[in-house]
């Protein structure tokens, strides 16, 4: 199935024509739930990209200029979107092993395999005082973006809202806690 949307459609949405836009989402929204069938992502993931990727396209409309097709500037955002999600899932879970969970407190606990000896699990018991100490010491900013993250499991969009603070906030302070926390776990 081709996509076609012409250059006047483009120019009334821009302009904040809400007809125009309302043909440019159900003109894109099969093309943009047929693409993301492609990526590897839970039908949760799927049904939220979609969303948000529809919502980028209407705030990036402005910098479609018409030197490719609309597809192929449609396919870019929407693969664009996909892999900053696929990217955030990988380095989530990366970063939290499976050895390492949020506590009920909010603080990161070291739990050893079952069945590890006991020399693992005082080792494990150690890291875990040593990580609870190091997130104790970050600022409350800091660590309410941190438990939020990686606790409750929020997006950075949902973060900002629940903090009211913008997105890029939201990115600064998880990236400073991060750091923070990987300077004060070497220096223990």
């Amino acid at each position: 199935m081709a996509l076609y949307v012409d250059s006047d459609l483009v120019t009334r949405a821009v302009a904040g024509e809400r007809d125009a836009l309302g043909e440019i989402v159900a003109a894109a929204s099969p093309y943009v739930q047929r693409q993301l069938l492609r990526y590897p992502l839970t039908d949760d993931d799927r049904n939220d990209l979609l969303q948000t990727t529809l919502m980028q396209v209407l705030r990036r409309l402005g910098s479609f200029r018409g030197a490719s097709s609309f597809s192929t500037w449609l396919f870019r955002v929407t693969a664009n979107e996909a892999l900053m999600l696929m990217r955030s899932q990988r380095r989530f879970r990366a970063r939290i092993a499976p050895e390492h969970v949020m506590g009920e407190s909010g603080a990161i606990e070291s739990r050893p395999h079952e069945g590890a000896e006991p020399d693992v699990q005082l080792a494990s018991h150690e890291a875990r005082a040593l990580v609870q100490h190091a997130l104790a010491e970050l600022p409350d900013d800091y660590r309410d973006v941190v438990v939020a993250h990686y606790h409750d499991e929020l997006g950075l969009q949902e973060i900002a809202s629940q903090l009211h603070i913008t997105e890029s906030a939201v990115r600064s302070r998880l990236h400073r806690a991060r750091a923070r926390l990987r300077t004060l776990l070497e220096a223990a």
